[in-house]
């Protein structure tokens, strides 16, 4: 074999390797790129658990934030706390510069949905309105009325108001309707045999009362209702008949809605209630 075919061979087996290692290098994947999430967490260091708390807690979403009072809503709360402080030391109405209602109303007028002064306005109204009745009780009903007026001058239009006015009027036609019934009862003939000698806190009631219609049966037992309510004081009820008994002491306790009315019944033709010592 020649020089020259063994230098060409030479050369065809030297550039056929080329080619091969071209193309291994062309077919290698592409080494991708670190994102730069990882690159923060790994700039961190594993051992920084602070500052992979930070990097989360940028992530999430932002918390809220207490909301501040303006300064018109930091005023209307200041008139709010001094009425409910004025409500407390029960100046309502007076004196004129510094009432429970004044600031209430003030409150209102800044703030018309103002939840507590809503609620404070309709507390004087049943301040006004309880004394209205405690007064009423007592047959006190000039002072009742200006107690009802002043209730309405804070607001006509609580049903309360309209409420008390209805509870203080048959109030008073229960013991108009008692009176005339006494009125009636002392023009008639006395009997042979004097009535027994009443002491203070006894009331006698006719024989026949469960005969009678139940608004007269009503008539001569409110006198004693109203005692009641007034004293707090438990009774005793001298009766024949234990049924009857029983009805009187539920007719008045069913009235004095207060408080629950104590009572002893005895069997005896005393036709009598007595309010007795605690």
């Amino acid at each position: 074999m020649s020089k020259n075919r063994i230098l060409i061979l030479i050369l065809v087996l030297f550039m056929t390797g080329c080619q091969q290692n071209v193309k291994t290098s062309a077919e290698k994947p592409p080494i991708p790129e670190k994102k730069q999430d990882n690159v923060v967490a790994v700039s961190a260091g594993v051992d920084d658990k602070s500052a992979v708390q930070d990097v989360v807690t940028t992530s999430s979403p932002a918390q809220s934030v207490e909301k501040t009072l303006t300064t018109s809503e930091q005023l209307t709360q200041h008139l709010i706390e001094k009425g409910e402080g004025a409500l407390a030391a029960e100046r309502l109405l007076t004196p004129v510069e510094d009432n429970a209602n004044l600031y209430f109303q003030a409150a209102l007028g800044r703030d018309p949905g103002n939840y507590r002064a809503i609620l404070g306005i309709s507390a004087i109204v049943d301040v006004y309105t309880q004394w209205a009745w405690e007064s009423a009780l007592r047959s006190e009903y000039a002072r009742s009325s200006r107690y009802m007026d002043s209730a309405k001058s804070v607001n006509p239009e609580d049903p309360a108001i309209e409420e008390m006015t209805s509870r203080i009027s048959d109030l008073q036609k229960r013991r108009a309707q008692v009176a005339k019934v006494s009125k009636k009862q002392s023009s008639l003939p006395s009997s042979k045999e004097a009535p027994k000698p009443l002491t203070e806190g006894q009331y006698l009631l006719p024989k026949t009362l469960f005969s009678m219609t139940e608004d007269e049966i009503i008539s001569h037992i409110q006198p004693i209702i109203d005692k009641v309510a007034q004293a707090d004081r438990p009774l005793a009820i001298y009766w024949p008949n234990d049924k009857e008994a029983r009805l009187i002491y539920q007719i008045i306790n069913s009235r004095v809605t207060e408080f629950r009315v104590r009572a002893m019944t005895y069997h005896r033709a005393d036709y009598m209630v007595e309010l007795q010592q605690d």
